[in-house]
């Protein structure tokens, strides 16, 4: 009962998408064509919410030790998911915090002009045809 919600939380962060992710509200979109010309390794920050993590998973721990024994026993088993939770939160947050690789893709525009974009995909090659896809979430590439 206790190693499904934190095999859940452990496998919350290793989450990754190789393409765009939308919200529910539909988004005006433009989209170019071209061709990709040149790609290369970049580092992306990565988003530093280590307290937001801590806090959250010393949440999550404090229900799931809440629902182990009784009187003090239970207060102790609160304290120690709490604290557990807290600790795996947190390393998760500094993980997801850490700059990651991903490229840089330069797309010769058929309408004339060049523009760069950082997108992490495999399915993208130099000498590729793509649209250039603009919307409220950015901008990404794909192939045609």
């Amino acid at each position: 009962m206790l190693i499904a919600p934190l095999c859940l939380i452990g496998l919350a962060g290793c989450d990754n998408m190789a393409g765009p992710s939308y919200s529910s509200t539909p988004a005006v979109q433009q989209a170019e064509t071209g061709v990709i010309v040149g790609v290369r390794t970049v580092q992306v920050a990565g988003a530093n919410s280590t307290a937001g993590g801590a806090i959250a998973g010393g949440l999550a721990g404090a229900v799931i030790g809440n629902q182990f024994g009784k009187g003090s026993g239970n207060a102790l088993m609160t304290g120690a998911g709490a604290i557990g939770g807290a600790l795996l939160g947190q390393q998760m947050a500094n993980n997801m915090a850490r700059p990651q690789l991903s490229r840089q893709w330069t797309v010769r525009l058929d309408g004339g002009g060049s523009v760069a974009v950082i997108q992490n995909s495999n399915n993208l090659y130099v000498g590729q045809h793509v649209r250039l896809v603009q919307d409220s979430n950015g901008a990404h590439l794909e192939p045609m």
